[in-house]
């Protein structure tokens, strides 16, 4: 995979670099980047270009900060119930009965 995407892969390599190895434990450094390029047993690498180009577009909407708020309110508006608000509420109900 690494080998296909150089991007990834910069990132990747990165981890092993002189930069992180002057400030972090090399060992835990050259662990980490042993596991993400044998393992990568949570797939953190296969969504990595996805990630950053939606993060991309996610800079690009703060930028315009009408349509930021607009966006947010929207998010707000339409968040639902949550089902922690239904368990309490069945705790309330079931065991607590308060008014």
């Amino acid at each position: 995979m690494l080998e296909a995407e150089p991007e990834v892969n910069d990132i990747v390599n990165f981890l092993v670099g002189e930069e992180m190895m002057a400030l972090g434990d090399p060992e835990c450094l050259h662990r980490l980047h042993h596991d993400m390029t044998t393992k990568d047993w949570f797939m953190a690498l296969r969504d990595l270009e996805a990630y950053m180009a939606e993060r991309k577009k996610a800079y690009a909407a703060y930028a315009d900060k009408d349509k930021w708020y607009a966006m947010a309110l929207t998010n707000i508006a339409m968040a639902g119930y949550f089902s922690s608000d239904r368990t309490i509420e069945q705790y309330n109900k079931d065991i607590w009965k308060l008014k």
